[in-house]
């Protein structure tokens, strides 16, 4: 979606690229029977190209590498707006063509190149007013190689190079395969990828490209982003809501538990915003330009966007399991471990906050951070199962026992404690998570009893509550803060009772009983007296 200042920059840069017209209007470059001589590329948005040679004048009459770049630059507007996977490679073929020094002419680009090119990018310059570049204009750029001349054929419309037949014939190109040391297994592994992956030397492996889907159906990925859009805005709208009562209305929070509550919620709240971040930009985070391909970023291939979103999300979601660990100790303060907790504050916050950052450059160095195929979202341990089973599974077995031990002692420490030194509503979201861990670590046990359903990634309850774990915490952790900030509003403005009008009860005074032999013989006595008479 084109934004008002991106907008701006193509008209203006397209109107300087327009003056180029005149200039290169009547030249041919494929028509020139000069040779030149090769030099190598020096612009930076075309030195990754599959050939490093140029020669000069280029296809559109110019005669040095400065003004190509000039010309091409004025493009970056339209790049930015990737109307097409093809348009990178068209414009470097046409400023920067391909030299080959046993070959008289430059090798461009072929004309169904140019125009898979035009059909994708024509209906962003017509929504501005403009036309098609003249410089270049399909029609100067041959159908296909003949004996006359070559050209390239370039990507496909998903950004997979194809080869062409200057490509397979050349000697000077089966040299280059030799010099860059390509075994006979190399060669088999880009045999057995398949159409739509390509195949990386430095990992071995076949690496889809980022616009195939992953044989994920659209609207499975769709319900996964909804999901994820829906659970990241409702805890960062209870969380911004508490924040808020607390700060203008001066509710007390004084005490660790609840305070510990308030910082779970934050934690998880910085997780949902980053989430909102990773849907809002997921194509520049999940996917990276390795060489003439976008591709999808898995296991060993680094990416700074994909790894800072991993190790963000994995810093928010460790702290926050942190501070919940800090509520299940104190929610009953009648402990001893609660009353330590208390006491030593600051310690209790550098532990929780600086534990999970030396977690999180450990899981950087063991390159687990990998894109999620079915909601794009990068995560730590999604490189292999391995890593997985290590920085989550883990982690989860760790944590649920470290809650679960406090919350029992905390329940076999209310007898004889007093009722205003306990917290239940914080021991009650305390025991909480244990539930949701079990949930949760039940779906790697499906994994194990399932193996095909975890590298489909299909959309399903198991891979639901995989991915969004932290947001189904946060969910829970945030509507509780909210309740219990609500609640505590609610006690304190209650008012006193008035007692005005009431009389005070009338004590009763103990009376003393009456022996039963003296009342039995007054009776008598009292009975028999006219027969004495």
């Amino acid at each position: 979606m084109l934004t008002a200042g991106s907008s701006q920059l193509i008209i203006s840069l397209f109107q300087l690229s327009l003056l180029f017209s005149p200039i290169s209007a009547g030249v041919g470059r494929f028509e020139v029977g000069q040779k030149e001589k090769c030099e190598k590329i020096q612009h930076e948005l075309c030195n990754d190209l599959p050939y490093n040679t140029t020669s000069f004048p280029n296809l559109v009459g110019e005669d040095s590498w400065k003004l190509a770049a000039e010309s091409i630059s004025t493009y970056k507007p339209l790049l930015s707006v990737v109307c097409s996977e093809q348009l990178k490679f068209f414009l470097c073929s046409v400023y920067f063509p391909m030299c080959n020094e046993k070959l008289l002419h430059p090798i461009g680009p072929c004309r169904p190149l140019c125009l898979s090119v035009k059909d994708k990018c024509m209906p962003v310059l017509e929504s501005f007013g403009f036309s098609w570049p003249d410089p270049i204009r399909c029609d100067k750029f041959p159908l296909e190689n003949n004996n006359d001349i070559m050209c390239m054929k370039g990507p496909n419309e998903q950004g997979a190079i194809q080869r062409a037949p200057v490509e397979e014939e050349s000697e000077e190109n089966e040299k280059k395969d030799l010099d860059m040391g390509k075994t006979n297994s190399e060669l088999r592994g880009r045999e057995q990828c398949e159409p739509e992956h390509v195949y990386i030397n430095r990992t071995g492996i076949c690496v889809p490209i980022c616009a195939t889907g992953h044989g994920i159906p659209q609207s499975e990925r769709n319900a996964a982003s909804t999901v994820l859009f829906v659970l990241s805005t409702t805890c960062f709208s209870f969380t911004v809501i508490s924040v808020l009562i607390v700060i203008f209305r001066g509710t007390s929070l004084s005490a660790l538990p609840e305070a510990a509550l308030l910082w779970t919620s934050l934690s998880f709240s910085a997780s949902s915003v980053v989430y909102l971040f990773s849907l809002l930009y997921r194509e520049q985070i999940s996917c990276t330009d390795y060489t003439h391909h976008l591709l999808f970023v898995v296991g060993n291939m680094p990416h700074v966007p994909c790894s800072s979103v991993a190790a963000l999300l994995y810093y928010f979601g460790l702290a926050g399991r942190f501070w919940w660990f800090v509520m299940c100790c104190t929610w009953n303060q009648h402990t001893q471990r609660a009353a330590t907790m208390e006491k030593n504050r600051v310690q209790v916050h550098l532990l929780v906050w600086g534990c999970p950052l030396a977690i999180v450059m450990f899981a950087l160095m063991a390159k687990s951070a990998s894109a999620d195929p079915l909601t794009g979202i990068c995560y730590v341990g999604g490189a292999s199962r391995v890593m997985d089973g290590l920085f989550n599974l883990v982690r989860e077995l760790i944590l649920l026992t470290a809650c679960s031990v406090p919350l029992l002692l905390g329940c076999f420490g209310l007898m004889g404690a007093v009722q205003s030194d306990v917290n239940t509503i914080v021991g009650l979201v305390g025991a909480l998570y244990p539930i949701t861990s079990l949930f949760y670590m039940l779906s790697f046990a499906n994994d194990v009893v399932q193996p095909t359903m975890y590298w489909t990634k299909t959309w399903n309850i198991v891979s639901a509550i995989k991915f969004s774990v932290d947001l189904i915490l946060g969910v829970v952790v945030s509507s509780c803060c909210f309740l219990h900030v609500l609640s505590t509003i609610v006690r304190s403005n209650r008012p006193p009772m008035n007692k005005d009008g009431y009389q005070p009860a009338v004590p009763k005074i103990p009376q003393p009983a009456i022996p039963g032999s003296v009342r039995s013989n007054t009776y008598a006595s009292t009975f028999r007296a006219p027969n004495l008479m």
